[in-house]
């Protein structure tokens, strides 16, 4: 996940808005923990587990559409 957080942006310097770079940081982490859980879910065939993950990975690209909204 730190991979994810060291992404450079393009168009986005230092000077950018660090808004932007906390709700993506949040929509990885949410798109990575979902998959994470839902695969687990699937191996261990808990449905709770797999509707959990789902929401999570909903929730993260939910995330990423306010972000790329709200900043361009």
């Amino acid at each position: 996940m730190t991979l994810l957080a060291q992404v450079d942006l393009p168009g986005l310097g230092q000077e950018g808005p660090g808004d932007l770079r906390s709700l993506l940081n949040a929509s990885f982490i949410l798109l990575s923990v979902g998959l994470v859980l839902g695969v687990l879910g699937h191996l261990t065939q808990l449905r709770g587990l797999v509707a959990t993950g789902i929401a999570l990975v909903f929730a993260g690209a939910a995330c990423f559409v306010v972000a790329v909204g709200q900043f361009g």
